[in-house]
Order: structure tokens, then sequence, then C-alpha cells
């Protein structure tokens, strides 16, 4: 396998902490660095090239978002996402997304529309199963988005990296996409795209609750 893509030097171009917290995210999102990882500040801020400041200042960003945990000797790591923490992502998916489905019908929002009409497009030309986890996960941004309930976006925001995180790990024990997953996926999206078009709130929040169950179904029993 090849070697991990690990942090990369940080170029000044955004607030330094917003920077920091986009690149380790990226990074634990991916899988480049793995369940259990020790996220060390001195570390990752000589990694970064960058104080320690606006390494910690990320770190604490990213507890929020649940892709770090501190120990009470507040030392940090990369969480290990349990059958637990996999059942309580799913009962929270299960109540926000059938919600903003419904609110998005009622709304029928074209520009977001064609994003994710062009998020299937993207979604077909995947060609690794990170790639298609991440244009999944847009997916359901672009639908929370679509809602225009803001409390709800936040929510689904503090959910989502969480979401995309144990897709990948899942994803890297079958290590190849295979055309059924495309096909599902996309026809999927597909369907509930044409719906939410319909501007028919009720079915949409159905399709949407459907669509998270049959997710729910790839759940193992043990992480």
């Amino acid at each position: 396998m090849p070697a991990a893509a690990l942090p990369s030097p940080i170029r000044r171009t955004l607030p330094l902490s917003h920077q920091v917290t986009m690149e380790l995210r990226r990074a634990i999102v991916s899988g480049d660095m793995g369940q259990g990882d020790p996220l060390r500040e001195v570390a990752l801020a000589e990694q970064l090239g960058v104080s320690r400041v606006p390494v910690r200042e990320a770190l604490i960003e990213l507890e929020r978002h649940g892709l770090v945990e501190f120990d009470d000797k507040g030392r940090t790591r990369v969480p290990v996402l349990g059958a637990q923490d996999l059942e309580e992502i799913y009962q929270l998916r299960l109540a926000l997304e059938p919600l903003a489905a419904r609110l998005m019908a009622g709304r029928a929002d074209g520009a977001v529309l064609a994003k994710l009409e062009q998020n299937i497009a993207a979604t077909q030309r995947a060609k690794s199963l990170p790639e298609l986890s991440h244009l999944d996960a847009e997916f359901h941004d672009l639908i929370a988005y679509g809602s225009g309930n803001r409390r709800l976006q936040q929510s689904w925001e503090a959910l989502r990296y969480q979401v995309e995180l144990w897709l990948n790990h899942m994803q890297k024990r079958h290590l190849v996409v295979n055309r059924s997953t495309h096909e599902d996926t996309v026809a999927a999206h597909r369907y509930l795209v044409d719906i939410l078009r319909s501007g028919d709130a009720d079915k949409a929040g159905k399709a949407m609750h459907e669509h998270i169950v049959s997710w729910r179904l790839m759940l193992p029993q043990q992480a």
C-alpha cells in the first residue's frame, strides 16, 4: 500500500488555525491518520511548520466534531469508533436527514438541485472508495443546506465528519470500488433527487428515512 499522506506544511493564506484544522481533518477523515493514533502537538506543529497554538486550537475544534479525543491528562488521539458509536450516529442521521429532505422538497431550491446533480455525476466518476464516501457525505451536506433550517445545518455539521470517518474505515476493508458500489449509490441518490424535485415533502422524508435505514444494514456488530 502507498505511504500515508500525512499533514503537509501550511501555506499562510487563511487564518492559521483554520488551515491547520482543515489539514488535520483531511488526514483523519481520509484514514491517513488511523483510529487510535496519538496526536502530539509538538510533532504536529513541526510537521505543519506552525507554532503549537494553532495546533491546539485546531484539536479543540476537531474535538467538537468528534474527530479528536482528549484524555484526562490532555493527551489527544484519533477516536476509535465502536458499535455503540455507530448506532448513535445512525440514530442522529435518522432524526436529522428525513427532516432535511422534507424541508428541502418544500422549498424547491433549483440551485441546490443542480449541485446535487453535479455531485451524482462526480460520484459516477469516483475511482476510490474514500473518494466515493467523501462525495456521499457531500450529497447529504447539500440536502442539509437545502433545508434552509440553520439549526438543522449546525447539527448536521457536528455529525457529518464522523459519518465520513467511519465510511472510510469500512471502505479500507474492501480496498477497491466495485461496480455495484457505484451503481447502488448513484441510483439511490438519483431517486432522492427526483423526489426532492417533485416537491412532495412527505415522500421525500420517507425516501430519506428508507435510505438511512438501508445504511444501517451495512453496520457490523463490532467495529
